[in-house]
């Protein structure tokens, strides 16, 4: 008796040593990086209930768990979901169905692009976006003269490439009130023989804004559908997006929770006396949004000469450059937040700027702190500035793009001694060591691929220059891949569920090619995109 009960007790333990797990995915012979702190890789996951059961060697997860699926990766690499930490989703969806002007060569082409799309579209309002002047041979300003001769029965208004100039048309100025007699705090209408050329620099583009026909709800909620499919085919699974109203946010959490829209959202909800006075009611938390932050807009860009300057523009040598939300509102913003409990993210491009701003938040933040307020964009920080960043624990949020898209150009604006101020990824994230990182769809492209190399490369698609734009400012690759991941997931206090692969996170994953940490520099904007997953669940495929 004694000896069959030993048989059994040892049939019992040896049992329950081998009896498998069940998970709904696991993936296999991969090369995964987990961006845990040690950066390892793995070569299996079991995925269970839409977060990471394990990960760990081949062996070890198939002999562990059972399936429902099972996907060869046939050591393609995967990483966790990529995170733009600075975007403008609903901006990106509704673009889709305006007049595209990324990449004009000239004024010409942008009035073509309008002329086909006038064709194409019955609508009195012709809204587009995306020209740059500083792509043109003639790389002044644009006036409307053109738009208004051939094109009488259309309200046209098109947003420069970084949104902040427009060149409208002259019912749109009347409708808008703004004549030649027009003084507008924090913006600029520009003058050619004492009348309004059309383009209006800052807060003067806003009052534009005020007048176009807002889209209705449905329409919106339309796009941002459409629109995810983009999201996942480049691999992200979650998008900061810089400045939505209240009722965006809504739409966005309504959208969820129907499951019509998938993708993970981090919303900054823009600054409007509705939320100075009563903030913490419009907080929302769930697995799929977070709107638990304020954007503000201290300045301009650097392209349209608005970004804030400590000293004049080189090639404009009256102009400072505008100051859109003076210091005295932007500390009274954080003295709201930081009652509130709400994360103060503000977009700084000047010297100027960002001394103002990282002056007033240190003020209210006084040290050392966790809130994890950020400066949206830092291109030009003076030298003397950098340690505020550190000081106060104040984030830098950074797009990697800019500077691969600028440098044509930007020494023209800043200098042969600024420039150097400019662009500085390596410097600012010393100061805290980390950086998140995005591109400001759709002031730039969408493409995560895009964001990394320019980070790692700070080269052109063609290789220019040689040797990089400021190499000295460069990021590693695991550097990039963790601004791209788990330290922008940081910076929206969700590490702990997303960024990294982790036992209990969310099993956001993107599944490549090629090894971005390893492979050739010229093959990393070659790179595709084989598989996105959401919550475990597939929602791309090559």
């Amino acid at each position: 008796m004694r000896q069959t009960l030993l048989l059994a007790l040892a049939s019992f333990f040896l049992f329950g040593c081998t009896q498998t797990k069940q998970a709904d995915l696991v993936i296999h012979n991969a090369i995964i990086y987990t961006l845990d702190d040690a950066f390892s890789t793995a070569e299996a996951i079991a995925i269970k209930d839409g977060k990471v059961a394990e990960v760990g060697a081949e062996h070890q997860i198939l002999n562990a768990y059972a399936a429902k699926e099972k996907v060869d990766a046939r050591q393609a690499v995967v990483f966790p979901g990529w995170i733009d930490a600075h975007s403008h989703f609903l901006g990106y969806a509704l673009q889709q169905d305006r007049v595209d002007l990324i990449g004009t060569a000239s004024y010409d082409e942008v009035v073509q692009r309008i002329q086909a799309y006038i064709e194409s579209h019955d609508s009195k309002w012709v809204l587009g976006r995306g020209w740059d002047q500083n792509d043109w041979e003639q790389k002044e300003f644009p006036t409307n003269d053109t738009l208004n001769k051939l094109f009488p029965n259309h309200f046209i208004a098109l947003k420069r490439v970084d949104g902040h100039a427009i060149l409208v048309t002259d019912n749109v100025l009347e409708l808008a009130e703004i004549d030649a007699s027009t003084i507008i705090s924090g913006g600029k209408v520009l003058m050619k023989d004492d009348q309004p050329t059309g383009v209006l620099i800052d807060a003067a583009a806003d009052a534009i804004d005020e007048i176009i026909p807002d889209q209705e709800l449905s329409t919106k909620a339309n796009a941002m559908i459409n629109a995810q499919a983009s999201l996942f085919e480049h691999g992200l699974t979650s998008v900061c997006d810089a400045g939505l109203k209240t009722n965006e946010v809504a739409l966005i959490d309504s959208l969820h929770r129907s499951g019509d829209l998938k993708v993970r959202v981090y919303a900054m909800y823009s600054a409007s006396k509705e939320l100075m006075t009563n903030m913490i009611s419009y907080e929302i938390m769930t697995d799929k949004l977070t709107a638990r932050s304020i954007k503000v807009y201290a300045d301009g860009a650097l392209g349209s000469r608005g970004a804030r300057l400590l000293e004049p523009y080189a090639d404009d040598t009256n102009n400072l450059g505008l100051v859109i939300t003076p210091q005295d509102s932007v500390s009274q913003w954080a003295e709201a937040c930081y009652k509130a409990n709400f994360q103060l993210n503000v977009h700084c491009i000047g010297d100027g700027a960002n001394r103002m701003v990282l002056d007033a938040m240190g003020q209210v933040l006084n040290g050392t702190n966790d809130r994890r307020w950020r400066i949206e964009h830092a291109q030009v920080v003076h030298p003397e500035d950098r340690e505020k960043f550190g000081r106060f624990n104040i984030l830098p949020s950074m797009q990697p793009t800019h500077t691969t898209s600028d440098m044509y150009w930007a020494e023209e604006r800043l200098g042969d001694h600024r420039i150097h101020y400019a662009y500085c990824l390596r410097s600012l994230m010393k100061e805290n060591g980390l950086i998140p990182l995005g591109t400001d769809f759709p002031v730039e492209g969408i493409d995560p691929l895009a964001t990394f190399y320019a980070a790692t490369a700070r080269k052109d698609a063609e290789g220019y220059p040689p040797g990089g734009f400021g190499p000295e400012e460069s990021l590693s690759r695991e550097e990039a891949m963790r601004g791209m991941t788990i330290w922008a997931a940081l910076a929206k206090f969700e590490e702990e569920t997303r960024g990294s692969l982790e036992p209990g996170k969310f099993a956001d994953l993107v599944m490549v090619n090629r090894d971005l940490i390893s492979c050739e520099e010229s093959e990393i904007l070659e790179t595709e995109v084989l598989k996105t997953w959401l919550g475990g669940e597939l929602v791309y495929e090559k």
